[in-house]
C-alpha cells in the first residue's frame, strides 16, 4: 500500500462524457466501465459456441478416438496435475468412461517426482496396462521424444494442448491445438481443458449425444479460470454458463468442496469468478503443488457423498499446508542473507536450500508484489545435487508491467541450464555458480529496456463519489462477469472520505478493517466498510491519514443476517482527494492522468531529504511519519506515495542505504547528486 500510482484513462473518460452528452443520457459509473470495455452484459449461450472443427485435426483425432472405442482398445488419459490439467483430464475420462462406455484410465504426473508433462518412464507404465491409445490434455506439444518413443511401443498418440508451439509439431495421430492457427479465431484462448471440451462436443456431434456434453461445462469453467486465459471468444460463455450452472448438473465432489468452503450456504447463483479464482482453484492445485493431484481428479469424478466429503476435506487442508509451507519460504526468501541482490539491482533474486519446488511460483509472485521488482525464486535440492556432483538451482520467477521476462531470460540463455515461460511468469535452472554473472545480464537487460517498464500501478476502472455507492449500483456491476484477464473486476476510486476507525483483525492481525464516513450532496450521513486483506503492518500509516482520502477497491455485496450491505475490497489508499475535475499530471502518454501526489518534485525532494539528514547517521521506518508531518506543517503537499518514492530514489542513487527491515542509513555525501540518474524519479517526471 501506499507506494503504487494510480492511473486513469482521461482520454476514455471524457469519450464517455461527450457520448453521454450527445446522447441525453445521465452518466454513472456502472455506464462508463462498460462503455469503456464495450460490454452491454450480453453473451450468448451455450448454442453460441464456435465449431470444433476450427481447430486443427480435430476430425483425425476424432476418428482414432471412436475406432478406439469401438475396437475395445484401452486409452489413456495423459494430463497435468494444476487445476487446468485436472480438470481436462477429469472432463475427457468421465466423457470416454460414462458417455461412450470406453476401456479407459487416467495418468497425472507427480510434479515432485516426475516434473511436468510425458516421459519415457510414465510411458513404460501406461505400457504394462494394455494401452494403445494415449489423448495428452494440457500438454505434449513439445513432447517430440517421449511420443516417439510411445508409437515405437505400438502405442497411438493424440495431442490436445493449448501451450505454445514452434514450427516443429509432434509425429502423431493427430495435433489439436488452437495455437497452430495462426489467425485469431474464438477458439484462440482456450486453455487445456476448453480444448478437451472442444472435442468431446466434436465427438458427442458425432454420436448425436450434443445435450450430453452441457453438464461438463461447470468443470470445464474452473480450468478456464485456473489458467488466467482472457475470456474472451468461447472462454466467456464457457465461463458465464459454467457459474450460472455449478451445482445444476450433479458434480457430487465439486459441490462438497463448495459446501466446506461456504458452509454449506453456497448455490449456483452466489457464485463468482473471483469464488472461483481465490477458493475452488486454490484447492484443487493444492494437492499437485505438494504432490500428487490424483485426489484432485477423484474429488471432481466422485459420485459417492461420504467420500466426497473426506476427499474435499483432505483438499481444504492441503491448501491450509500449502499456505503455511507458503509463508515459511516467503518468510526464509525475504531474509537478507538469502537475497543474492542489492537494493539498487533492478531484480530481487533469492537462493535458499530445499525449498518446496510446488509453491515457489507463488513466493516469488509474493516477492514482486512486495518489492515491485521481477523477481527470481531459486533453491538448491541439496541431496539430488550432492549426490549428482553439479550445484544447480531451479525456480521461478514473476514479472511487473513491461518486463519481459522470456526475452530477458533468452538474453541470458548461455547461462542457463533450461528456461521456459512467458512475459510475466516462468521457469528457470542456472548452475549456482552463474547466479552473480546472471544478475548483472538481467540488469543489463533491465537498463537496455528501461522506457518499457512502467512503475508499479494501480489502472482506476472509475472514480466516485461517496453517494454512487449503493447496494443497487454494485449489483449492477454484477453484469459484467465474468472476471478475468481481459475483463478483471474493475476498480474503483471512492474519493472524498473520511478515515473513522482502523483496526487490525484476523489471525496475527494479519488484515485491517477500515471505516469511513462521507456526507451526501443533499447532506445525508454516508458510512461504509472496508477490509484490505494482508495489510495489517500498515495500521499505523492508515491512522495517520489526516481527515480526507481516497480508497481504490473492488465492491462486493455483503449479506449478513439476511440484510444486504456494499463491502469495500481496499487495493490502497490515497492521503488526499482524488479529483480528476481538477488538472492532474500526464503519464505514461497522454491518454494516462494521475493526481500530482503520486509524482515527484525536485523540491520536495531536496526537502525530503534534508528532513532525512536531520535524524543523523541512521533513522527508522516510523520516522517516515514525521517527515511527512513535518512537511506539511512547512506548507508542502507531502503524500505517502511522494515519501515511501522519495525514499527509494535515494536508495537507488547511493544517498541512503537499508540495513535491515527497519533501519536506515544516511551515507556520508559531499558531492552533488543527479537526480535525473534515478529511473524511479525519471518515470514520476512525465510531462504534462
Amino acid at each position: 500500500m501506499f507506494d503504487k500510482q494510480w492511473i486513469f484513462d482521461i482520454k476514455k473518460h471524457n469519450e464517455y462524457t461527450e457520448f453521454c452528452e450527445e446522447n441525453g443520457r445521465k452518466t454513472s459509473f456502472v455506464d462508463e466501465i462498460m462503455y469503456k470495455r464495450g460490454i452491454d452484459g450480453r453473451i450468448g449461450g451455450v448454442e453460441m459456441l464456435s465449431d470444433p472443427y476450427i481447430l486443427p485435426d480435430m476430425a483425425k483425432a476424432v476418428d482414432r478416438i471412436m475406432n478406439a472405442v469401438e475396437d475395445g482398445e484401452k486409452i489413456a488419459v495423459f494430463g497435468d496435475y494444476d487445476a487446468d490439467g485436472v480438470t481436462a483430464t477429469a472432463v475427457l475420462y468421465h466423457f470416454l468412461k460414462n458417455v461412450m462406455e470406453a476401456d479407459v484410465i487416467m495418468y497425472i504426473p507427480d510434479r515432485l517426482t516426475e516434473g511436468y508433462g510425458m516421459s519415457t518412464a510414465a510411458i513404460d507404465t501406461i505400457g504394462t496396462e494394455g494401452v494403445t491409445l494415449i489423448i495428452t490434455v494440457d500438454n505434449g506439444i513439445v513432447a517430440f521424444e517421449q511420443i516417439e518413443y510411445a508409437m515405437g511401443m505400438g502405442i497411438d498418440v493424440v495431442v490436445t494442448d493449448h501451450h505454445k508451439c514452434g514450427d516443429r509439431l509432434p509425429t502423431c495421430c493427430a495435433v489439436v491445438n488452437p495455437c497452430i492457427i495462426k489467425e485469431e479465431t474464438p477458439l484462440s484462448r482456450l486453455c487445456g481443458a476448453g480444448v478437451a471440451f472442444t472435442l468431446i462436443r466434436a465427438i458427442a456431434d458425432e454420436m448425436g449425444a450434443a445435450e450430453e456434453i452441457y453438464k461438463y461445462i461447470p468443470i470445464v469453467m474452473i480450468g478456464t479460470l485456473g489458467d488466467v486465459v482472457p475470456l474472451a471468444g468461447d472462454n466467456r460463455i464457457i465461463v458465464k454458463y459454467g457459474m450460472e450452472n455449478i451445482s445444476g448438473f450433479g458434480w457430487t465432489g465439486l459441490d462438497k468442496l463448495i459446501e466446506k468452503i461456504n458452509t454449506g450456504k453456497a448455490t449456483s447463483t452466489s457464485i463468482s469468478s473471483m469464488f472461483v479464482s481465490f477458493q475452488l482453484v486454490p484447492k484443487l492445485n493444492a494437492a499437485g503443488r505438494l504432490g500428487n493431484a490424483v485426489r484432485a481428479f477423484e474429488l471432481l469424478i466422485c459420485e459417492d457423498e461420504a467420500e466426497a466429503e473426506c476427499l474435499a476435506e483432505e483438499l481444504i487442508q492441503e491448501n491450509a499446508k500449502r499456505q503455511e509451507k507458503e509463508a515459511e519460504i516467503v518468510e526464509m526468501a525475504m531474509q537478507e542473507e538469502n537475497i543474492k541482490t542489492s537494493d539498487t539491482d533492478a531484480v530481487v533474486v533469492a537462493l535458499g536450500e530445499n525449498w518446496h519446488h510446488g509453491v515457489i511460483g507463488i513466493v516469488a509472485a509474493r516477492i514482486t508484489e512486495k518489492y515491485k521488482k521481477p523477481s527470481f525464486v531459486l533453491t538448491i535440492d541439496k541431496d539430488s545435487t550432492e549426490s549428482a556432483g553439479i550445484n544447480v538451482a531451479k525456480g521461478s520467477a514473476r514479472s511487473v508491467k513491461g518486463f519481459d521476462l522470456h526475452k530477458a531470460l533468452t538474453s541470458c540463455a548461455d547461462l542457463l541450464v533450461q528456461f521456459g515461460g512467458h512475459e510475466m511468469a516462468a521457469g528457470l535452472s542456472i548452475k549456482v555458480d552463474k547466479i552473480e554473472e546472471f544478475i548483472k545480464r538481467i540488469n543489463k537487460f533491465a537498463e537496455e529496456n528501461a522506457e518499457s517498464i512502467m512503475p508499479a500501478n494501480i489502472e482506476i476502472d472509475a472514480v466516485v463519489a461517496p453517494e454512487e455507492i449503493s447496494v443497487e449500483t454494485v449489483e449492477k456491476l454484477a453484469d459484467l462477469e465474468p472476471y478475468g484477464p481481459g475483463n478483471v473486476q474493475p476498480v474503483l476510486c471512492v474519493r472524498n472520505l473520511q478515515p473513522i476507525s482502523c483496526t487490525k483483525v484476523g489471525e496475527k492481525g494479519k488484515h485491517l478493517r477500515m471505516t469511513f464516513c462521507a456526507e451526501a450532496s443533499d447532506g445525508r450521513k454516508l458510512s461504509f466498510e472496508g477490509i484490505a486483506f494482508s495489510r495489517g503492518a500498515y495500521e499505523g500509516m492508515v491512522k495517520s491519514i489526516g481527515k480526507v482520502c481516497s480508497v481504490a477497491c473492488r465492491a462486493e455485496i455483503n449479506v449478513w443476517q439476511g440484510r444486504k450491505g456494499v463491502s469495500l475490497l481496499i487495493s490502497d489508499i490515497f492521503d488526499g482527494d482524488y479529483n480528476i475535475d481538477k488538472i492532474l499530471k500526464c503519464v505514461y502518454n497522454s491518454d494516462y492522468t494521475t493526481d500530482w501526489g503520486f509524482t515527484l518534485q525536485r523540491e520536495t525532494l531536496v526537502v525530503m531529504y534534508k528532513q532525512f539528514a536531520k535524524f543523523g547517521e541512521s533513522f527508522k521506518f516510523n520516522d517516515l511519519y514525521r517527515v511527512r508531518d513535518n512537511m506539511r506543517k512547512m506548507g508542502i503537499q507531502c503524500t505517502w506515495y511522494a515519501v515511501r518514492n522519495g525514499l527509494d530514489v535515494f536508495i537507488e542513487l547511493g544517498l541512503i542505504k537499508r540495513k535491515d527491515k527497519q533501519t536506515f542509513i544516511i551515507e556520508k555525501n559531499t558531492e552533488k547528486v543527479d537526480l535525473t540518474k534515478s529511473g524511479i524519479y525519471k518515470k514520476a517526471q512525465a510531462e504534462v
